[in-house]
């Protein structure tokens, strides 16, 4: 059987290449789909606002003419200049388990990158760490999170065969309602921050929600600065994101915190709704209010942390305490609620790591981002 590798230069291959994971996942109930629209807007430069400092190639493979895998390789000048790498990423990277087609799309990859001037290869990044990004490799038996990605495990298999070596592990957190116990030493703790009152806290309301937001995002940038492979939002990147959190975010599960009028700290879950998404199979259409209808409780029931951060000179003040013990106090009060994911956290961030740990939290899954030398 014949195996091609082409890029996507028409609109008939985009559509291959958006809709190939419907063909690779059909029998893997745990995967879940994002929506095809949102996919191609985000993958098409002039639509979606990464492109504007970012360039990328996207490849297909074809085996008989019937797609079986895919890969975009990914300039990110940005992110390049930010950390003075001369880094290719790679992502939004599937295939069925075909292990010829596999190396195929990875070496298309590195030789376009290679052409590009970049020294190495990092991904999957989908296509940087502002999006969804990293490979399973631990915890295959659990559903994902919100925006967390889920493969099978011969994708595994498939990157080390093109010898990709690890270069962080990302982990995600499962807080289940019943497990939120702190113990009395971190409980005395909480109590002295709060008798302290040297910080103040604000709900986010409907009516402030988008500024929140806006104030969120720059905590973010400034308390993520100095992370593995962070990677600055642009100020069109960052009003996009605003313009979807205003959409999907509950308020009361969006907290900031202040010194004095400064903000220091925030905090923003997501509700769980990958059921509606599930159902939703890739496509907005009549049916939509039908599904959402069906699947509000269970969306509900779960949260995912999405936007952590705490200004550097205030971080070893008890902040990332107390904004975990708001949320788990609002999450309590919530009928219906009964997990959190904390996802994803880096590896190596201990503090963090250990924080979740002391609020109850199992660490339930292990995404990786890999590497690989291009000269």
């Amino acid at each position: 059987m014949s195996l091609r590798i082409t890029p996507v230069t028409a609109s008939s291959e985009l559509n291959d290449f958006v809709s190939l994971p419907f063909s690779i996942y059909k029998d893997y109930p745990l995967w879940v789909p994002g929506l095809i629209r949102d996919e191609k807007a985000l993958l098409t430069p002039g639509q979606h606002p990464f492109w504007e400092t970012a360039r990328r190639e996207l490849f297909l493979a074809y085996r008989d003419n019937k797609p079986v895998g895919r890969i975009a390789a990914i300039v990110d000048e940005k992110h390049n200049s930010y950390a003075g790498e001369k880094c290719g990423a790679f992502g939004f990277y599937e295939c069925m388990n075909d292990n010829e087609a596999s190396a195929a799309l990875f070496a298309a990859a590195a030789d376009w990158l290679a052409k590009q001037g970049m020294t190495f290869m990092r991904g999957p990044l989908n296509p940087s760490t502002n999006y969804t990004c990293g490979l399973l490799v631990d915890g295959y038996e659990e559903k994902p999170g919100l925006m967390m990605p889920w493969q099978p495990p011969y994708y595994l298999d498939q990157f080390n065969l093109f010898h990709f070596r690890k270069e962080q592990d990302l982990f995600a957190y499962m807080i289940y309602r019943d497990a939120a116990v702190l113990t009395p030493s971190l409980q005395k703790e909480l109590e002295g921050l709060k008798k302290q009152g040297t910080f103040t806290c604000r709900q986010s309301q409907k009516a402030t929600l988008a500024e929140d937001i806006r104030i969120m995002l720059s905590l973010y940038k400034e308390s993520w600065a100095k992370n593995f492979c962070f990677s600055p939002l642009s100020e069109n990147e960052s009003e996009a994101l605003v313009k979807e959190l205003v959409v999907y975010l509950d308020p009361k599960f969006f907290i900031l915190f202040f010194h004095g009028e400064e903000p220091v700290a925030g905090m923003v879950a997501m509700p769980n709704f990958n059921p509606l998404l599930k159902r939703m199979n890739g496509r907005l259409n009549l049916l939509t209010p039908w599904h959402y209808f069906r699947t509000r409780k269970e969306q509900k029931e779960g949260y995912r942390i999405m936007l952590f951060g705490v200004r550097e000179k205030y971080r070893l003040l008890g902040l990332p305490l107390l904004l975990f013990d708001y949320m788990l106090e609002q999450a309590k009060n919530t009928p219906d609620f009964q997990w959190v994911e904390g996802s994803w956290v880096l590896e190596d961030n201990n503090a963090v790591n250990d924080l979740i740990e002391d609020f109850g939290g199992r660490l339930s899954k292990r995404y990786r981002l890999f590497r690989k030398e291009l000269v």
